[in-house]
């Protein structure tokens, strides 16, 4: 596996952040940080730079309304003066991913100092960008080393922290999504990096109780996991690890958001929620024999390929183009010869797809942490209307190539 970058996890996360930065052959920086983020640690981050005479340019963003779009790449570019510079992010997931691509794409290295457990892509090489009216994961770079202030951890809001486990425990339908499209469309894989992925959600959940309260030691274990989750993203590769049919479902939701103009969707929030939708998917799969399965797959129709397209253009004609010509799988399934490789495929696997399914906890469990959190677990609580949770739970399978449950499902007829 490749060396990771190191991390800190304690109570002196900006003196070891100084002490790294005096090791480095840096004296040029360029910080970014919202509102709140400034307030809560990027002052204190600033001053301690300054105290070094370091030449520090900075951007403060203001929080409401700002997103890892297009509008926010371009205000941090329009601050930074071309010299070589550290990047320096202090916040957690918007200001990471907007630093993460704007020190990527203007060669240049960033450190990151989090200020919530409210995602799991800090280690990420990948970032979660809008660009246009299309959400998507961008390879960009990760951290040279990142460095966390526990009691900032524990002191951050109760809904950024019910987001971010929302987004970790996640992995344990993201990686079996991802080990199914493995067997299923023979797509890459690997089993060392699908275990680490697993893992991060099960150490999320051995945790749980004290993450409600906020304990230090949980949420420490909390923040390893995140950065867990990450690093099986960074080892991959791309964002298949961590990232399945929930994740979908959960950006046509966010994207839903983004071009109504409107704010309040939080990332975590609605992958916790679409995770309860894909669980509950797999506790239907697990009540099935192969018999039944046989039975379904024999029954199994797919649209055609034009029909499909037609149904993309009505349901999210804002992206329709974008996802016909990324060629989706469900649309190669419109072949009678691939949708036939594919039906074998399932019923040779059965005992092992079985097996996948076994590992994701049921979606009443799902729920009760959700809850114990104060986190939503419905698509009413998202404030989406019914049919926008529909249009996103029926066609968010097209957003990756991934042979997520909800490409299964669609197959069984459910």
């Amino acid at each position: 596996m490749p060396e990771h970058m190191p991390i800190y996890i304690g109570d002196n996360a900006v003196e070891e952040f100084i002490k790294f930065c005096q090791k480095s052959n840096y004296q040029k920086y360029l910080l970014v940080a919202d509102e709140n983020t400034y307030r809560v640690l990027g002052k204190r981050v600033h001053e301690a730079m300054k105290k070094e005479g370091w030449d520090v340019i900075y951007i403060i963003l203001h929080p409401e309304g700002l997103h890892a779009d297009s509008v926010t790449l371009v205000r941090v570019l329009a601050v930074y003066d071309g010299q070589p510079r550290m990047f320096v992010a202090v916040g957690s997931g918007t200001i990471t991913d907007t630093t993460r691509f704007t020190s990527h794409r203007s060669q240049n290295p960033f450190i990151s100092l989090p200020t919530a457990a409210s995602v799991d892509a800090y280690t990420s090489v990948n970032s979660a960008m809008t660009i246009g009216e299309l959400k998507g994961s961008i390879y960009c770079q990760a951290p040279i080393a990142i460095f966390t202030d526990i009691p900032i951890i524990v002191e951050s809001p109760k809904w950024l922290t019910a987001s971010g486990f929302g987004d970790l425990t996640s992995k344990f339908t993201s990686s079996a999504d991802w080990k199914n499209t493995h067997i299923i469309w023979g797509s890459k894989y690997d089993p060392e990096i699908y275990e680490k992925a697993l893992g991060a959600a099960k150490q999320a959940a051995a945790v749980a109780e004290g993450i409600v309260t906020h304990d230090p030691k949980s949420m420490a274990a909390m923040m390893q996991g995140q950065f867990d989750s990450g690093f099986s993203m960074a080892d991959f590769g791309n964002s298949a690890p961590a990232s399945g049919g929930e994740h979908h479902i959960a950006h046509v939701w966010e994207m839903m958001f983004h071009w109504a103009g409107r704010e309040g969707l939080y990332h975590g929030n609605a992958v916790g929620v679409a995770t309860i939708i894909e669980a509950g998917w797999y506790e239907r799969l697990r009540k099935l024999s192969k018999k039944d399965a046989e039975q379904l797959l024999a029954c199994a129709q797919v649209p055609s390929r034009a029909e499909q397209e037609k149904t993309i253009r009505a349901e999210l004609p804002e992206i329709a183009e974008v996802l016909i010509a990324s060629n989706p799988i469900y649309m190669q399934l419109s072949d009678p010869q691939v949708l036939e490789r594919v039906k074998k495929d399932i019923l040779d696997n059965w005992d092992e797809i079985q097996a996948i399914a076994a590992k994701v906890p049921p979606p009443d469990q799902f729920r009760a942490w959700l809850k114990s959190l104060g986190g939503p677990t419905t698509t009413a609580e998202l404030e989406l209307s019914p049919q926008q949770a529909k249009t996103a739970i029926d066609h968010g399978h097209y957003l990756r190539e991934r042979f997520s449950i909800n490409n299964i499902r669609k197959l069984f007829g459910w």
